[in-house]
């Protein structure tokens, strides 16, 4: 990302507030001129915008801003990481696609950031809303199978870079203009994590799994970490297993019993809605509490495809 001028004040000593930017608002990030059309969503200290910019490769020049006030050097360094992460992935199928970013000094607020990140527009908003809009009816054992391949797709391409997201979940899967299903949110991802080997690095790491991943999604060896397993692609495959099973039953797996189950990859599934015998097979060889038992991401996607019929 590269600095530049910022022009919004805020009060000195404490984090600016955002303060929503009018349609028409025109912004620079990085070599594109965009210009607000609307406001879209926020959460934490990031605001979601659509904006209209010069066109874009396959021609769009409709993308999604996502404008984020950072408070100090390490969450601005923490931003950078995940936007170095979207640049490596910005071709890769089935991953919202990055555009530009910028960062900039806020002048009148010592030590924040504004931070803007220009990428792919979803216009069909998110998986979650998707279900949502299914409560009554669910998902079909064809559409889940889509979810799968095209997500699946997703982490193949970042296990192919020795990239694990730590965050698959329902809520990080938006829907593009042709209702394919992108993986989002890379602000988790990192490189394989090694075996601490000593008290203080199990402290890190364990601090850090706290941050940066959702409790119901966790590995076992992500929750014990004295088991000496390493945090790689595997868990990343439970979690894919947590997903599916979500997908299917519209709640995890460990919803109930929380960390224990997990533990011992202790959970059953409901007598209703019924699905093909392979897909609770494919639950299972991913809910494995072993992860050397667990499938790799390839032989997952090939899976998917076999119950697809393809």
């Amino acid at each position: 990302m590269r600095d530049v001028a910022a022009h919004q004040n805020a009060p000195v000593g404490r984090p600016p507030s955002l303060v929503k930017l009018p349609p028409g608002t025109q912004l620079t990030v990085g070599k594109h001129q965009v210009t607000i059309v609307k406001y879209l969503s926020e959460g934490g200290f990031a605001h979601i915008y659509v904006v209209k910019t010069n066109p874009m490769e396959r021609g769009t020049d409709v993308a999604c801003l996502k404008r984020v006030i950072v408070p100090n050097k390490e969450g601005l360094n923490q931003l950078r990481a995940e936007v170095e992460v979207m640049q490596r992935l910005a071709k890769a199928d089935n991953i919202v696609r990055y555009y530009d970013s910028n960062a900039s000094r806020l002048p009148n607020a010592p030590g924040c950031y504004e931070v803007l990140v220009l990428m792919e527009l979803c216009p069909n908003k998110s998986l979650l809303d998707f279900m949502n809009s299914r409560l009554r009816t669910k998902l079909s054992a064809s559409e889940i199978l889509k979810i799968m391949l095209d997500i699946s797709k997703a982490v193949y391409n970042m296990h192919r870079m020795k990239l694990i997201h730590r965050d698959i979940k329902i809520e990080n899967v938006l829907l593009d203009e042709n209702f394919n299903f992108k993986l989002a949110d890379f602000g988790s991802t990192c490189p394989i994590l090694r075996v601490p080997r000593n008290h203080q690095e199990f402290q890190i790491l364990h601090n850090d799994i706290l941050l940066q991943t959702t409790p119901q999604y966790r590995c076992p060896e992500m929750i014990d970490l004295y088991r000496g397993l390493p945090v790689d692609e595997k868990s990343d495959i439970w979690a894919l297993g947590v997903f599916l099973y979500k997908l299917c039953y519209y709640t995890t797996p460990f919803e109930v019993a929380g960390e224990l189950s997990i533990l011992h990859a202790a959970y059953s599934f409901p007598a209703q809605p019924h699905f093909p015998s392979g897909i609770r097979n494919l639950i299972n060889i991913m809910l494995q509490e072993n992860p050397v038992f667990r499938p790799n991401i390839y032989q997952v996607l090939m899976e998917v495809c076999k119950l697809s019929g393809f």
